[in-house]
């Protein structure tokens, strides 16, 4: 039982404990509306007193409160502090990001210190008890608007971006979302149904799994009490076959993690010819088969490099061994941020919607709650970083043109112009007045490539010049663009460079996400949607005409930001954090 908790639970004996008599029904009752009348007066009173203060309230909201309760005490009664008071405190020090700084932030001392100074004989108990109140519904309403808002300082976060944007030069966005509730209301259904999950799950995290991965920070939390993982010494490698006394130190560490389920391994038993299987512990004096990495140690070293994005090959070598020997801290941290990131998110993700996971390097459809696609994609790299937000795509371009951006025309058409005058007939991009695909188009032998290239080198492109690439298989858009109009020119898109999908890490892109397989994406989409017929669609990609595709309904599209979470099967995953944020976001958090 928490501290904060045990204490209030003390006091709360020790005050009230003469409230708990042998009186009659009648007289019980009596007591009851005796307390509560005078509760009310006082409240009442204390509420439109001008020098009450009160904790995280000023005095319009509390007012508003009390007259939602008919000025009633909302957490106490003439028996003492109320179970769903209990149930607040708890929650708050048992918040998964806050946990450690829950008694400074929510000012919890407070509460325990004003019930220390209780006394029931003094004639303003009662308006004591009231203060308390006051306290408590604060303290729900600045849990309220965590929950709804996360607990960032999300302008300081926004500083600090600024700042690496600028030391980078480069351009980074990331949207947050909050829950618009009336924390009112939802605490009237709360006290009434005597369950204050009631409104805390109104305005909390909706992200698949979230609460799994809440609970899983517990499992960490004791092997980092225990002393946290083991150490893997330094090797050159180990791989199925291997013998290594360090085998054994890496199956222990294997099993920390729940890579390796159980620690057992086969001998040779030359009395049955055959291999024996033995647990660690047992008493084998020859043939120490725990040296050996054998085929379950493999699959155990497999698990774990997928779990955090690495080369599935089963080998431990430098890379993976440093994976290892992360601090277990350092990854409860990760995933303390991570639900606060999920609380930044839309709390309605939609029935059917797109999540692309960015650190990830992973789109998934999700049709009510379950995973109808999972696939591979390639993402903004460092210095084009895709954008976080969400959207709602409307329509499908088959085809698709390809608008260059200034900013690719100045750093890379241009200087392949320079190298090779053919370059834009070989790739089939026309220059136009403007973007409108019937504008004039301009004759390439009639710019002066090098004088343009100076222009554009003193300052941006202002010149009356588009770059439009036409549809075909080398266009780097590939065959469709899935679009959700934003501000931020983000789409999704096919493209004929599907050999970046072998790699493990795919941060190549200008910012728009490329799709490892457009057609399986398109044809989970149009399952569903009657404007699009998939059979239809193979017909129209037989040609290089464009095309666009509007869909009957909407589907949101969430680009997020998960260094870690909870994956299908239930694993916490970890990947690494490619644009910095973990770094920038963890010192605003819990330093």
């Amino acid at each position: 039982m928490n501290k904060i908790i045990l204490i209030i639970l003390i006091f709360t004996n020790i005050l009230f404990a003469s409230t708990h008599t042998d009186f009659n029904k009648d007289i019980q009752t009596q007591k009851q509306n005796i307390f509560k009348t005078q509760a009310q007066e006082i409240v009442q009173s204390l509420i439109f007193q001008k020098n009450t203060s009160y904790l995280f309230l000023d005095d319009k909201s509390i007012k508003r409160y009390y007259k939602t309760f008919n000025y009633e005490l909302i957490w106490i009664n003439e028996n003492g502090v109320k179970n769903i008071a209990l149930e607040l405190l708890s929650s708050i020090q048992n918040d998964p990001v806050l946990k450690h700084h829950s008694n400074e932030a929510f000012k919890l001392n407070e509460v325990v210190e004003q019930l220390r100074l209780l006394d029931k004989s003094n004639e303003k108990y009662i308006q004591s008890l009231s203060k308390i109140d006051f306290m408590l519904t604060g303290i729900y309403d600045r849990y309220m608007k965590y929950l709804s808002n996360g607990f960032i300082n999300w302008e300081l976060f926004k500083e600090q971006r600024k700042i690496f944007d600028e030391e980078e030069e480069i351009k980074s966005n990331w949207e947050k979302y909050t829950s618009r509730k009336n924390y009112k209301r939802l605490l009237f259904k709360a006290i009434k149904s005597n369950d204050l999950s009631i409104a805390f799950n109104a305005v909390n995290y909706t992200y698949p799994k979230a609460e799994e991965l809440s609970k899983s920070i517990i499992k960490f939390e004791q092997i980092s009490q225990n002393g946290g993982y083991t150490k893997v010494p330094k090797i050159n490698f180990l791989k199925e076959g291997s013998v290594s006394p360090i085998v054994k130190i890496l199956r222990k560490r294997l099993l920390e993690s729940e890579d390796l389920l159980s620690n057992s391994c086969a001998i040779d038993d030359e009395k049955h010819n055959e291999n024996s299987l033995i647990t660690e512990g047992s008493l084998t004096i020859e043939n120490n088969c725990f040296n050996t990495f054998d085929e379950n140690v493999q699959k155990a070293v497999i698990s774990f490099q997928k779990n955090h994005g690495l080369k599935a090959d089963g080998i431990v070598g430098n890379i993976t061994r440093r994976y290892l020997n992360i601090p277990i801290e350092e990854k409860i941290e990760k995933m303390r941020l991570n639900i606060e990131r999920m609380r930044w998110m839309p709390r309605t993700l939609g029935e059917k919607y797109l999540l692309v996971n960015i650190p990830e390097y992973k789109l998934r459809v999700y049709d009510k709650n379950e995973v109808a696609l999972d696939m591979k994609i390639v993402v903004g790299d460092k210095e084009h970083p895709t954008a976080i937000f969400s959207n709602k795509m409307s329509f499908i371009v088959i085809n698709p043109y390809w608008r260059i951006p200034q900013s690719i025309v100045k750093k890379e058409i241009v200087p392949k112009i320079l190298e090779d005058i053919n370059y834009l007939n070989d790739k089939g991009i026309y220059i136009h007045e403007n973007w409108e695909l019937d504008s004039t188009k301009i004759n390439v032998e009639n710019i002066d490539w090098k004088m343009y290239a100076k222009t554009i080198e003193e300052q941006e492109p202002t010149l009356p010049l588009r770059f439009i690439q036409t549809p075909s298989d080398i266009n780097p858009l590939g065959r469709m663009k899935f679009m959700f109009p934003n501000r931020y020119a983000i789409y999704i898109h096919d493209t004929p460079a599907k050999q970046f999908f072998q790699y493990d890490k795919r941060a190549y892109s200008h910012g728009c996400i490329r799709v490892e397989d457009s057609k399986k994406l398109l044809e989970i989409i149009s399952q569903k949607d009657t404007n699009i017929n998939y059979e239809e669609v193979s017909t129209i990609l037989a040609d290089t005409q464009s095309k666009d595709l509007n869909l009957e309904k909407k589907i949101p599209v969430h680009m997020v930001y998960l260094t870690s979470w909870i994956d299908e099967d239930g694993k916490v995953q970890f990947r690494d954090d490619i644009y910095n944020y973990d770094s920038i976001q963890k010192k605003i958090l819990f330093d």
